[in-house]
Protein backbone atom coordinates (compact mmCIF):
# COMPACT_ATOMS: atom_id res chain seq x y z
CA UNK A 1 0.00 0.00 0.00
CA UNK A 2 1.38 3.09 -1.07
CA UNK A 3 2.34 5.89 1.30
CA UNK A 4 -0.08 9.11 1.23
CA UNK A 5 -0.10 10.98 3.98
CA UNK A 6 2.72 13.68 3.28
CA UNK A 7 3.59 15.84 5.92
CA UNK A 8 6.21 13.97 8.03
CA UNK A 9 5.52 12.67 11.24
CA UNK A 10 8.48 14.02 13.07
CA UNK A 11 7.30 17.36 11.89
CA UNK A 12 3.99 17.36 13.05
CA UNK A 13 5.30 15.29 16.35
CA UNK A 14 7.56 18.10 16.71
CA UNK A 15 4.62 20.79 16.58
CA UNK A 16 2.57 18.56 19.66
CA UNK A 17 5.57 19.09 21.76
CA UNK A 18 5.70 23.00 21.66
CA UNK A 19 1.73 23.57 21.41
CA UNK A 20 -0.24 20.82 23.73
CA UNK A 21 -0.58 21.72 27.37
CA UNK A 22 2.48 20.33 29.34
CA UNK A 23 1.06 20.14 32.54
CA UNK A 24 -1.70 18.03 31.53
CA UNK A 25 0.64 15.20 30.40
CA UNK A 26 1.34 12.40 32.67
CA UNK A 27 5.71 11.92 32.92
CA UNK A 28 5.32 8.55 30.69
CA UNK A 29 3.99 10.58 27.44
CA UNK A 30 6.52 13.10 28.22
CA UNK A 31 9.52 10.85 27.86
CA UNK A 32 7.29 9.15 24.69
CA UNK A 33 7.59 12.68 23.05
CA UNK A 34 11.43 13.15 23.99
CA UNK A 35 12.15 10.05 22.22
CA UNK A 36 9.90 10.12 19.36
CA UNK A 37 11.53 13.59 18.87
CA UNK A 38 14.93 11.94 18.65
CA UNK A 39 13.33 9.38 15.95
CA UNK A 40 13.68 7.45 19.26
CA UNK A 41 10.69 5.50 17.79
CA UNK A 42 10.86 1.69 19.56
CA UNK A 43 11.12 3.84 23.10
CA UNK A 44 8.64 6.32 22.44
CA UNK A 45 6.18 3.46 21.99
CA UNK A 46 7.19 2.03 24.96
CA UNK A 47 6.65 4.83 26.97
CA UNK A 48 3.20 6.07 25.34
CA UNK A 49 1.93 2.27 26.08
CA UNK A 50 3.14 2.36 29.80
CA UNK A 51 1.23 5.47 29.31
CA UNK A 52 -2.04 3.46 28.38
CA UNK A 53 -1.27 0.94 30.76
CA UNK A 54 -1.50 3.23 33.42
CA UNK A 55 -4.91 4.71 32.69
CA UNK A 56 -3.94 7.93 30.62
CA UNK A 57 -7.04 8.74 29.22
CA UNK A 58 -5.74 11.51 26.90
CA UNK A 59 -5.34 10.81 22.92
CA UNK A 60 -1.83 12.00 22.83
CA UNK A 61 -0.66 8.88 23.54
CA UNK A 62 -2.70 7.13 20.92
CA UNK A 63 -2.09 9.64 18.75
CA UNK A 64 1.83 9.06 18.35
CA UNK A 65 1.47 5.24 18.37
CA UNK A 66 -0.61 5.82 15.20
CA UNK A 67 2.41 8.28 13.76
CA UNK A 68 4.47 5.56 14.71
CA UNK A 69 2.74 2.83 12.90
CA UNK A 70 1.50 4.74 10.03
CA UNK A 71 5.29 5.44 9.57
CA UNK A 72 6.34 2.13 9.81
CA UNK A 73 3.68 1.78 6.83
CA UNK A 74 1.27 -0.49 8.99
CA UNK A 75 -1.06 1.54 7.79
CA UNK A 76 -4.25 -1.19 8.83
CA UNK A 77 -2.63 -1.20 12.65
CA UNK A 78 -2.50 2.68 12.81
CA UNK A 79 -6.48 2.87 12.14
CA UNK A 80 -7.79 2.04 16.22
CA UNK A 81 -5.18 4.47 17.29
CA UNK A 82 -5.94 7.38 15.48
CA UNK A 83 -9.39 6.43 16.10
CA UNK A 84 -9.02 6.03 19.79
CA UNK A 85 -6.94 9.29 19.67
CA UNK A 86 -9.92 11.11 18.11
CA UNK A 87 -12.53 10.22 20.62
CA UNK A 88 -10.34 11.45 23.27
CA UNK A 89 -9.59 14.41 24.67
CA UNK A 90 -6.85 16.47 22.63
CA UNK A 91 -6.50 20.34 21.66
CA UNK A 92 -9.13 20.99 18.90
CA UNK A 93 -6.34 21.10 15.92
CA UNK A 94 -4.55 17.62 16.75
CA UNK A 95 -8.19 16.37 16.82
CA UNK A 96 -8.75 17.45 13.63
CA UNK A 97 -5.40 15.86 12.36
CA UNK A 98 -6.44 12.43 14.02
CA UNK A 99 -9.93 12.49 11.56
CA UNK A 100 -7.59 13.15 8.82
CA UNK A 101 -5.44 10.85 9.18
CA UNK A 102 -8.80 8.48 9.42
CA UNK A 103 -10.07 10.18 6.34
CA UNK A 104 -6.93 8.90 4.26
CA UNK A 105 -6.19 5.65 5.72
CA UNK A 106 -9.44 4.27 5.38
CA UNK A 107 -9.96 5.56 2.01
CA UNK A 108 -6.99 3.46 1.26
CA UNK A 109 -7.93 0.76 2.75
CA UNK A 110 -11.31 1.21 1.08
CA UNK A 111 -13.55 1.28 4.63
CA UNK A 112 -15.82 3.87 2.90
CA UNK A 113 -18.25 3.68 5.63
CA UNK A 114 -15.99 4.92 8.26
CA UNK A 115 -14.03 7.19 5.63
CA UNK A 116 -17.42 9.21 5.40
CA UNK A 117 -18.48 9.38 8.87
CA UNK A 118 -14.56 11.38 9.99
CA UNK A 119 -14.99 13.35 6.76
CA UNK A 120 -19.13 14.29 8.55
CA UNK A 121 -16.91 14.81 11.50
CA UNK A 122 -14.45 17.40 9.84
CA UNK A 123 -16.94 19.59 8.00
CA UNK A 124 -18.94 19.62 11.37
CA UNK A 125 -15.66 21.77 12.67
CA UNK A 126 -15.46 23.55 9.37
CA UNK A 127 -12.86 21.84 7.20
CA UNK A 128 -13.59 21.88 3.92
CA UNK A 129 -11.58 20.11 0.67
CA UNK A 130 -12.68 18.38 -2.93
CA UNK A 131 -11.38 15.07 -1.88
CA UNK A 132 -14.57 15.02 0.29
CA UNK A 133 -16.72 14.76 -2.58
CA UNK A 134 -13.76 12.87 -4.44
CA UNK A 135 -14.37 9.96 -1.44
CA UNK A 136 -18.04 10.00 -1.43
CA UNK A 137 -18.13 9.58 -5.42
CA UNK A 138 -15.75 6.53 -4.76
CA UNK A 139 -17.75 5.50 -1.71
CA UNK A 140 -20.75 5.20 -3.88
CA UNK A 141 -19.36 3.46 -6.99
CA UNK A 142 -17.16 0.61 -4.78
CA UNK A 143 -18.42 -2.88 -4.68
CA UNK A 144 -21.08 -1.49 -6.89
CA UNK A 145 -22.68 1.14 -5.02
CA UNK A 146 -23.55 2.88 -8.08
CA UNK A 147 -26.42 0.36 -8.48
CA UNK A 148 -28.09 0.25 -5.65
CA UNK A 149 -31.49 0.87 -5.82
CA UNK A 150 -32.29 4.73 -4.64
CA UNK A 151 -28.29 5.89 -5.35
CA UNK A 152 -30.02 9.15 -7.19
CA UNK A 153 -31.62 9.64 -3.91
CA UNK A 154 -28.72 9.59 -1.99
CA UNK A 155 -26.40 12.17 -4.83
CA UNK A 156 -29.91 14.16 -4.52
CA UNK A 157 -29.27 14.13 -0.27
CA UNK A 158 -25.82 14.86 -0.16
CA UNK A 159 -26.15 17.53 -2.65
CA UNK A 160 -28.59 19.18 -0.54
CA UNK A 161 -26.36 18.66 2.81
CA UNK A 162 -23.75 20.56 1.07
CA UNK A 163 -26.50 23.44 0.94
CA UNK A 164 -27.88 22.66 4.25
CA UNK A 165 -23.86 23.71 5.60
CA UNK A 166 -22.83 26.27 3.26
CA UNK A 167 -26.10 28.38 4.32
CA UNK A 168 -25.18 27.23 8.46
CA UNK A 169 -21.28 28.77 7.56
CA UNK A 170 -23.34 31.89 5.67
CA UNK A 171 -25.19 32.72 9.52
CA UNK A 172 -28.57 30.92 8.63
CA UNK A 173 -29.81 29.15 11.44
CA UNK A 174 -31.02 25.77 11.51
CA UNK A 175 -34.40 26.81 12.70
CA UNK A 176 -34.96 28.71 9.47
CA UNK A 177 -34.00 25.85 6.78
CA UNK A 178 -36.83 23.68 8.05
CA UNK A 179 -37.75 23.14 4.30
CA UNK A 180 -34.25 22.29 3.35
CA UNK A 181 -33.86 19.94 6.18
CA UNK A 182 -37.36 18.13 5.22
CA UNK A 183 -35.70 17.37 1.63
CA UNK A 184 -32.66 15.89 3.30
CA UNK A 185 -34.61 13.47 5.51
CA UNK A 186 -37.05 12.32 2.47
CA UNK A 187 -34.39 11.81 -0.20
CA UNK A 188 -32.21 9.67 2.64
CA UNK A 189 -35.52 7.43 3.11
CA UNK A 190 -36.56 7.23 -0.40
CA UNK A 191 -33.07 5.12 -0.48
CA UNK A 192 -33.74 3.40 2.32
CA UNK A 193 -37.43 2.25 1.18
CA UNK A 194 -35.51 1.32 -2.14
CA UNK A 195 -32.53 -0.72 -0.86
CA UNK A 196 -32.21 -1.38 2.66
CA UNK A 197 -28.30 -1.77 2.11
CA UNK A 198 -28.64 2.12 2.43
CA UNK A 199 -29.84 1.71 6.25
CA UNK A 200 -27.01 3.31 7.49
CA UNK A 201 -28.20 6.47 6.76
CA UNK A 202 -30.81 6.61 9.29
CA UNK A 203 -28.73 8.10 11.98
CA UNK A 204 -28.50 11.40 9.35
CA UNK A 205 -32.36 11.41 9.57
CA UNK A 206 -32.53 10.71 13.50
CA UNK A 207 -30.39 14.10 13.65
CA UNK A 208 -32.08 15.83 11.07
CA UNK A 209 -35.31 15.43 12.70
CA UNK A 210 -33.65 16.47 15.99
CA UNK A 211 -32.28 19.51 14.04
CA UNK A 212 -36.74 20.12 13.53
CA UNK A 213 -37.37 19.42 17.51
CA UNK A 214 -39.04 16.39 16.17
CA UNK A 215 -38.08 13.97 19.14
CA UNK A 216 -40.55 11.59 18.47
CA UNK A 217 -39.92 10.85 15.12
CA UNK A 218 -36.35 10.79 15.76
CA UNK A 219 -36.78 8.37 18.65
CA UNK A 220 -38.40 6.16 16.03
CA UNK A 221 -35.47 5.95 14.16
CA UNK A 222 -32.79 5.65 16.90
CA UNK A 223 -35.19 2.56 18.08
CA UNK A 224 -34.88 1.08 14.78
CA UNK A 225 -30.69 1.64 14.98
CA UNK A 226 -30.48 0.12 18.50
CA UNK A 227 -32.76 -3.11 17.48
CA UNK A 228 -31.19 -4.06 14.25
CA UNK A 229 -27.29 -3.14 15.55
CA UNK A 230 -27.35 -2.89 19.32
CA UNK A 231 -25.41 0.46 18.55
CA UNK A 232 -24.53 2.37 22.21
CA UNK A 233 -25.44 5.66 20.92
CA UNK A 234 -28.73 4.45 20.10
CA UNK A 235 -29.34 3.21 23.41
CA UNK A 236 -28.05 6.73 24.89
CA UNK A 237 -30.59 8.65 22.80
CA UNK A 238 -33.39 6.32 23.83
CA UNK A 239 -32.28 7.27 27.51
CA UNK A 240 -32.14 10.51 26.96
CA UNK A 241 -35.10 11.35 25.67
CA UNK A 242 -36.61 8.83 28.58
CA UNK A 243 -34.83 10.80 30.71
CA UNK A 244 -36.27 14.16 29.72
CA UNK A 245 -39.62 13.18 29.57
CA UNK A 246 -39.76 11.93 33.08
CA UNK A 247 -39.48 8.08 32.39
CA UNK A 248 -36.91 7.54 34.65
CA UNK A 249 -37.07 3.73 34.64
CA UNK A 250 -36.86 3.28 31.03
CA UNK A 251 -34.22 5.73 30.68
CA UNK A 252 -31.92 3.41 33.12
CA UNK A 253 -32.98 0.42 31.15
CA UNK A 254 -31.42 1.87 28.49
CA UNK A 255 -28.56 3.06 29.74
CA UNK A 256 -27.36 -0.16 31.36
CA UNK A 257 -27.85 -1.40 28.19
CA UNK A 258 -25.00 1.05 26.69
CA UNK A 259 -22.45 0.95 29.64
CA UNK A 260 -22.45 -2.90 28.93
CA UNK A 261 -21.01 -2.06 25.73
CA UNK A 262 -17.72 -1.45 24.92
CA UNK A 263 -17.37 2.42 24.67
CA UNK A 264 -14.43 4.11 23.75
CA UNK A 265 -15.42 7.25 23.93
CA UNK A 266 -15.30 9.03 27.12
CA UNK A 267 -17.77 12.06 26.08
CA UNK A 268 -19.86 8.70 25.67
CA UNK A 269 -19.40 7.31 28.81
CA UNK A 270 -19.62 10.92 30.30
CA UNK A 271 -22.98 12.09 29.08
CA UNK A 272 -24.62 7.94 29.83
CA UNK A 273 -23.17 8.27 33.81
CA UNK A 274 -24.42 11.92 33.68
CA UNK A 275 -27.81 11.18 32.77
CA UNK A 276 -28.17 7.89 34.70
CA UNK A 277 -27.32 9.52 37.77
CA UNK A 278 -30.19 12.22 37.39
CA UNK A 279 -32.23 9.67 36.42
CA UNK A 280 -31.58 7.94 39.83
CA UNK A 281 -32.20 10.73 42.02
CA UNK A 282 -35.55 11.20 40.45
CA UNK A 283 -36.34 8.14 41.39
CA UNK A 284 -34.71 8.27 44.54
CA UNK A 285 -32.28 6.02 44.55
CA UNK A 286 -29.31 7.89 45.93
CA UNK A 287 -26.94 5.74 46.35
CA UNK A 288 -26.91 4.63 42.67
CA UNK A 289 -27.12 8.52 41.73
CA UNK A 290 -24.12 8.78 44.05
CA UNK A 291 -22.42 5.74 42.04
CA UNK A 292 -22.81 7.86 38.65
CA UNK A 293 -22.43 11.31 39.67
CA UNK A 294 -19.12 10.11 40.85
CA UNK A 295 -17.99 8.83 37.61
CA UNK A 296 -19.55 11.35 35.80
CA UNK A 297 -17.17 14.06 37.88
CA UNK A 298 -14.34 11.58 37.16
CA UNK A 299 -14.56 11.59 33.75
CA UNK A 300 -15.54 15.50 33.35
CA UNK A 301 -11.69 15.86 34.29
CA UNK A 302 -10.90 15.49 30.87
CA UNK A 303 -13.16 16.48 28.80
CA UNK A 304 -14.20 20.50 27.40
CA UNK A 305 -18.05 20.54 28.32
CA UNK A 306 -20.11 23.56 28.97
CA UNK A 307 -20.54 25.19 31.83
CA UNK A 308 -24.31 24.67 32.65
CA UNK A 309 -23.70 20.56 32.22
CA UNK A 310 -20.67 21.01 34.89
CA UNK A 311 -22.74 22.76 37.46
CA UNK A 312 -25.63 20.66 36.60
CA UNK A 313 -23.70 17.41 37.46
CA UNK A 314 -22.31 19.39 40.42
CA UNK A 315 -25.78 19.85 41.74
CA UNK A 316 -26.51 16.62 41.13
CA UNK A 317 -23.36 15.22 42.54
CA UNK A 318 -23.60 16.82 45.72
CA UNK A 319 -27.27 16.19 46.44
CA UNK A 320 -26.54 12.50 46.57
CA UNK A 321 -23.20 12.50 48.00
CA UNK A 322 -24.95 14.51 50.77
CA UNK A 323 -27.49 12.11 50.89
CA UNK A 324 -25.26 9.21 51.26
CA UNK A 325 -23.20 10.73 53.79
CA UNK A 326 -20.51 11.79 51.42
CA UNK A 327 -20.53 15.59 51.70
CA UNK A 328 -17.75 17.03 49.67
CA UNK A 329 -17.67 20.61 51.17
CA UNK A 330 -14.82 21.87 49.36
CA UNK A 331 -15.97 20.61 46.18
CA UNK A 332 -20.32 21.76 47.05
CA UNK A 333 -19.86 25.33 47.34
CA UNK A 334 -22.16 27.42 45.49
CA UNK A 335 -23.14 31.03 44.75
CA UNK A 336 -26.22 32.51 46.10
CA UNK A 337 -25.74 34.74 42.65
CA UNK A 338 -25.36 31.87 40.32
CA UNK A 339 -27.81 29.64 42.36
CA UNK A 340 -31.50 29.16 42.33
CA UNK A 341 -33.43 29.64 45.97
CA UNK A 342 -34.45 26.04 45.12
CA UNK A 343 -31.43 24.31 44.58
CA UNK A 344 -29.36 26.18 47.48
CA UNK A 345 -32.47 25.68 50.44
CA UNK A 346 -32.73 22.18 49.19
CA UNK A 347 -29.29 21.28 49.73
CA UNK A 348 -29.20 22.89 53.37
CA UNK A 349 -32.31 20.54 54.11
CA UNK A 350 -30.73 17.51 53.44
CA UNK A 351 -27.52 18.91 55.16
CA UNK A 352 -29.71 19.72 57.90
CA UNK A 353 -31.06 16.13 57.75
CA UNK A 354 -27.21 14.70 57.83
CA UNK A 355 -26.51 16.28 60.71
CA UNK A 356 -29.83 15.58 62.50
CA UNK A 357 -30.92 19.46 63.11
CA UNK A 358 -34.22 18.65 61.78
CA UNK A 359 -35.45 22.59 63.09
CA UNK A 360 -32.99 23.63 60.50
CA UNK A 361 -33.99 21.39 58.23
CA UNK A 362 -37.62 22.16 58.39
CA UNK A 363 -36.86 25.72 58.34
CA UNK A 364 -34.80 25.07 54.79
CA UNK A 365 -37.67 22.63 53.51
CA UNK A 366 -40.62 26.03 53.76
CA UNK A 367 -38.39 27.59 51.84
CA UNK A 368 -37.21 25.30 48.60
CA UNK A 369 -40.49 25.68 46.85
CA UNK A 370 -41.33 29.24 47.87
CA UNK A 371 -40.35 30.53 44.26
CA UNK A 372 -40.75 29.23 40.57
CA UNK A 373 -37.96 26.44 40.18
CA UNK A 374 -36.44 27.23 36.96
CA UNK A 375 -34.52 23.94 35.13
CA UNK A 376 -31.46 25.53 33.92
CA UNK A 377 -30.57 22.33 31.88
CA UNK A 378 -33.87 22.80 30.17
CA UNK A 379 -34.20 27.03 29.97
CA UNK A 380 -37.88 26.74 31.09
CA UNK A 381 -39.70 26.90 34.32
CA UNK A 382 -40.37 23.60 35.21
CA UNK A 383 -39.69 21.82 38.97
CA UNK A 384 -36.18 19.88 37.50
CA UNK A 385 -35.99 15.98 38.72
CA UNK A 386 -34.38 16.10 41.52
CA UNK A 387 -36.66 18.70 43.32
CA UNK A 388 -39.72 16.81 42.55
CA UNK A 389 -37.80 13.28 43.88
CA UNK A 390 -36.66 15.28 47.19
CA UNK A 391 -41.04 16.85 48.00
CA UNK A 392 -41.62 13.64 50.23
CA UNK A 393 -38.09 14.41 51.97
CA UNK A 394 -39.21 18.11 52.92
CA UNK A 395 -42.56 16.53 53.88
CA UNK A 396 -40.95 13.92 55.98
CA UNK A 397 -38.73 16.53 58.11
CA UNK A 398 -42.32 19.21 58.10
CA UNK A 399 -44.16 16.46 59.66
CA UNK A 400 -41.47 15.59 62.13
CA UNK A 401 -41.32 19.09 63.49
CA UNK A 402 -44.69 19.40 63.56
CA UNK A 403 -44.82 21.82 61.04
CA UNK A 404 -48.25 21.14 59.43
CA UNK A 405 -49.77 24.22 58.41
CA UNK A 406 -46.23 24.38 56.14
CA UNK A 407 -46.84 20.87 55.21
CA UNK A 408 -50.48 22.15 53.44
CA UNK A 409 -48.93 25.57 52.10
CA UNK A 410 -46.46 23.15 50.20
CA UNK A 411 -48.55 20.88 49.28
CA UNK A 412 -51.42 23.56 47.88
CA UNK A 413 -48.38 25.44 45.74
CA UNK A 414 -47.23 22.22 43.60
CA UNK A 415 -50.55 20.78 43.83
CA UNK A 416 -50.90 21.30 40.12
CA UNK A 417 -47.48 20.26 39.37
CA UNK A 418 -48.41 17.16 40.58
CA UNK A 419 -51.52 15.85 38.48
CA UNK A 420 -49.00 15.85 35.59
CA UNK A 421 -46.41 13.65 36.74
CA UNK A 422 -45.96 10.70 37.79
CA UNK A 423 -45.43 9.82 40.70
CA UNK A 424 -42.49 7.29 41.55
CA UNK A 425 -42.32 7.82 45.34
CA UNK A 426 -45.82 8.57 46.74
CA UNK A 427 -45.97 11.90 46.54
CA UNK A 428 -49.20 12.43 45.59
CA UNK A 429 -50.62 9.85 48.27
CA UNK A 430 -49.08 12.24 51.03
CA UNK A 431 -50.01 15.71 49.17
CA UNK A 432 -53.94 14.35 49.67
CA UNK A 433 -53.52 13.31 52.96
CA UNK A 434 -52.17 16.30 53.85
CA UNK A 435 -55.01 18.51 52.01
CA UNK A 436 -57.66 16.53 54.31
CA UNK A 437 -58.85 14.75 50.91
CA UNK A 438 -58.75 11.36 52.46
CA UNK A 439 -60.61 9.25 50.19
CA UNK A 440 -58.07 10.24 47.05
CA UNK A 441 -55.36 9.67 49.34
CA UNK A 442 -56.37 6.49 49.74
CA UNK A 443 -56.76 5.68 46.16
CA UNK A 444 -53.08 6.92 45.88
CA UNK A 445 -51.91 4.62 48.83
CA UNK A 446 -53.36 1.70 47.54
CA UNK A 447 -51.16 1.98 44.00
CA UNK A 448 -48.08 1.57 45.72
CA UNK A 449 -46.43 -1.42 45.38
CA UNK A 450 -43.54 -0.97 48.44
CA UNK A 451 -45.09 1.69 51.09
CA UNK A 452 -42.63 3.21 53.26
CA UNK A 453 -43.10 3.01 57.03
CA UNK A 454 -44.18 6.67 57.13
CA UNK A 455 -46.78 5.96 53.91
CA UNK A 456 -47.94 2.89 56.08
CA UNK A 457 -48.89 5.12 58.72
CA UNK A 458 -50.48 7.78 56.69
CA UNK A 459 -52.98 5.18 54.94
CA UNK A 460 -54.31 3.77 57.63
CA UNK A 461 -54.63 6.96 59.53
CA UNK A 462 -56.93 8.08 56.39
CA UNK A 463 -58.98 4.83 56.66
CA UNK A 464 -59.98 5.46 60.02
CA UNK A 465 -60.64 9.07 59.37
CA UNK A 466 -63.26 7.78 56.40
CA UNK A 467 -64.38 5.63 59.01
CA UNK A 468 -63.53 2.78 57.24
CA UNK A 469 -62.19 0.46 60.24
CA UNK A 470 -62.46 -2.86 58.37
CA UNK A 471 -60.02 -1.62 55.94
CA UNK A 472 -58.22 -0.66 59.16
CA UNK A 473 -57.60 -4.35 60.43
CA UNK A 474 -57.12 -6.17 57.17
CA UNK A 475 -54.50 -3.16 55.74
CA UNK A 476 -52.95 -3.37 59.79
CA UNK A 477 -52.56 -7.12 59.62
CA UNK A 478 -50.12 -6.57 56.44
CA UNK A 479 -48.57 -3.51 57.53
CA UNK A 480 -47.80 -4.91 61.31
CA UNK A 481 -45.49 -7.35 59.51
CA UNK A 482 -43.20 -4.32 58.72
CA UNK A 483 -39.89 -4.86 61.18
CA UNK A 484 -39.88 -1.00 60.46
CA UNK A 485 -43.55 0.37 61.05
CA UNK A 486 -44.39 -2.00 63.90
CA UNK A 487 -43.50 0.24 66.76
CA UNK A 488 -45.38 3.29 64.85
CA UNK A 489 -48.43 1.62 63.98
CA UNK A 490 -49.25 0.20 67.68
CA UNK A 491 -48.21 3.72 69.38
CA UNK A 492 -50.59 5.02 67.25
CA UNK A 493 -53.11 2.75 67.65
CA UNK A 494 -53.50 3.25 71.13
CA UNK A 495 -53.15 6.65 71.66
CA UNK A 496 -54.43 8.61 68.19
CA UNK A 497 -57.69 9.94 68.67
CA UNK A 498 -58.92 9.18 65.13
CA UNK A 499 -58.21 5.75 66.28
CA UNK A 500 -61.06 6.00 69.78
CA UNK A 501 -63.89 3.95 68.09
CA UNK A 502 -61.51 1.28 67.11
CA UNK A 503 -59.95 1.05 71.40
CA UNK A 504 -63.86 1.10 72.09
CA UNK A 505 -64.03 -2.58 70.44
CA UNK A 506 -63.95 -5.27 73.23
CA UNK A 507 -61.53 -7.43 71.35
CA UNK A 508 -59.01 -4.54 70.28
CA UNK A 509 -56.33 -5.42 72.85
CA UNK A 510 -56.43 -9.12 71.67
CA UNK A 511 -57.13 -8.30 68.06
CA UNK A 512 -53.41 -5.87 68.28
CA UNK A 513 -51.64 -8.51 70.86
CA UNK A 514 -52.17 -11.20 67.90
CA UNK A 515 -50.79 -9.01 65.50
CA UNK A 516 -47.91 -7.91 67.50
CA UNK A 517 -47.05 -10.17 69.99
CA UNK A 518 -46.40 -7.31 72.14
CA UNK A 519 -47.04 -6.36 75.72
CA UNK A 520 -50.78 -4.66 75.48
CA UNK A 521 -48.95 -1.91 78.07
CA UNK A 522 -46.17 -0.72 75.99
CA UNK A 523 -45.13 2.97 76.81
CA UNK A 524 -47.60 5.31 73.94
CA UNK A 525 -45.45 6.97 71.76
CA UNK A 526 -47.71 9.33 68.94
CA UNK A 527 -45.14 9.62 65.67
CA UNK A 528 -46.50 10.66 62.03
Amino acid sequence: MARVIKAPAVALATILLFTLPLFSKSKEVLLGEKAFSRGAHDTAKKHFEQAIENGDESGDPRFYIGLILEARRQYAESIPYFRAAAERPMQKKFRKAAYWKLVILCRQAKLYGEALRNIERLEEMGEKSEIFDKIRFEAENYQGRRDYKGNEHIRKAVALEKEYNERITNGDAAEDLGELIERIIAEYKLAIQQDARWKEYRWKIARYYEKLRRNNEALEVYRQIWEDGGDAGAAYKLGYFARKAGRYQDALTYFAAALEKDIEDPQMKFYLRYNAAQANYGLARYPEAFTHAKAARRLANELELKKKTLQSLKRVFCLSAVTNGKDDEEYCKFSKKEESAVFLNLLAMKRGIAAKTYDKAAIHATKIYEKPAVDEEENSATLPAYAMSDLPVAIGVLFRTEKYRAVLDLTERFRSTLETNADYYGWRAVSRFALKEYGSAVVEFEKLKKPTPSQMNLHLIALAHMGDFGSVKSKAAVYLKNAKAKDKLVANFRKLKVYEPLRREKDFESWLRSLTNQNATAKPEIQE
